[in-house]
């Protein structure tokens, strides 16, 4: 990673979410939260538990975390950019889970969806 740090820019750490994607072992989930947290510019941090509990809630419908990223950027307001991969990670590993979610004590039940919930 230094060396490429080094060759492609001028070894400062980019702010772009295309450029940091070009860095060893930088993925778009990594790419957001370096833009996110070093920058304090507008990112999604998308992963497994945002992909999985937006499509199940019927907020986004879409088959990938870079659909979910991208639709969310769409339709969640800015503001709430930078927190909900925090809040939701958290609600999917309390309650939201995979293979049984505990909806008969989620807080919102009545507004979810259920996508793929049995």
């Amino acid at each position: 990673m230094p060396k490429v740090l080094r060759e492609k820019f001028g070894g400062e750490i980019p702010s772009e979410i295309d450029d940091l994607i070009q860095l060893p072992g930088v993925g778009r989930k990594t790419a957001n939260l370096v833009r996110a947290v070093a920058f304090s510019l507008p990112a999604i941090c998308v992963d497994v538990h945002v992909h999985r509990i937006c499509n199940r809630w019927g907020y986004i419908k879409t088959k990938n975390p870079l659909e979910t990223e991208m639709a969310l950027r769409k339709k969640l307001p800015a503001k709430h950019w930078l927190d909900i991969n925090s809040y939701v990670v958290a609600f999917g590993q309390s309650l939201c889970k995979p293979r049984k979610p505990d909806c008969d004590i989620c807080p919102i039940f009545q507004y979810c969806k259920r996508i793929g919930v049995s």
